[in-house]
């Protein structure tokens, strides 16, 4: 069953409200359909949704963005749960708002809304084609963010290493560790990695083991260099020790 997660940080920052929506009112159903349905999956979402008449559900992603454009809605824990849910239920077709969720950094509780995106992804609910969009845009997102705000960014990690865990979302994370520009992301994908070390066939852990080894002697931040440390001992989501052997390569202890 999809893992929900539910936080409650509070930002300072100012918002950037969209012209389009500026002085849109939320009716007060939608508000109550959302709000209601903030633990539940996406997916479980869609069923409620298709109860209601052909110009409410039409009517559900105008009214979802409201609330996350509103600052005062938004601070609804509940209800921003709730909308942030149903858009990503909504996907493909919410594609391009995702991305304006993904992108966004300046916003009250923008990284609230991020994790909640990230523990709502669920890949059983998407086509091979939009699981690959859905995984550039988390691995662009990674690439580049700069904050580990709310965990948000901890959270696409876990993503990729857990529950969406392939060989592809492993070498996304192995590319992640070497290259993301900011700290934040590289420490996201050394998390994702504790998670794939642990679902990791022995054979494979040796070389997983030997990335995080080498982050830990070049990567130029000391804090990711101290995540990296821990990891090899063992402290972490995977709780195994990584130690030296004959010729210097890398395995499990």
């Amino acid at each position: 069953m999809k893992k929900t997660y539910k936080k409650s940080l509070r930002s300072r920052t100012k918002t950037k409200v969209s012209r389009q929506f500026v002085n849109t009112r939320v009716p007060d159903w939608a508000v109550s359909f959302l709000e209601s349905r903030s633990d539940l999956a996406s997916s479980s979402m869609l069923g409620d949704l298709r109860m209601l008449s052909r110009d409410a559900q039409s009517a559900m992603e105008h009214h979802a963005l409201g609330v996350l454009r509103d600052k005062q809605l938004k601070s609804n824990e509940a209800l921003r749960s709730g909308a942030v849910r149903l858009l990503v239920g909504l996907l493909p077709n919410t594609f391009p708002a995702l991305e304006e969720l993904l992108s966004d950094v300046s916003s009250p509780l923008w990284y609230e809304v991020q994790f909640t995106a990230f523990s709502a992804l669920d890949r059983d609910d998407l086509t091979q084609s939009d699981q690959r969009r859905v995984l550039a845009l988390i691995e662009h997102y990674l690439m580049n963010v700069k904050s580990g705000a709310g965990y948000a960014a901890w959270k696409a990690g876990d993503l990729l290493g857990d529950e969406w865990n392939s060989a592809e979302t492993v070498k996304t994370l192995e590319k992640l560790l070497s290259s993301a520009t900011h700290v934040a992301g590289r420490k996201a994908a050394l998390h994702g990695l504790e998670h794939a070390i642990k679902k990791a066939a022995p054979s494979e852990r040796e070389s997983l083991f030997s990335m995080i080894r080498k982050a830990a002697s070049t990567d130029p931040s000391a804090e990711v260099r101290k995540e990296a440390n821990l990891t090899l001992e063992g402290i972490g989501c995977h709780h195994l020790r990584a130690r030296q052997v004959s010729g210097g390569s890398v395995q499990p202890g």
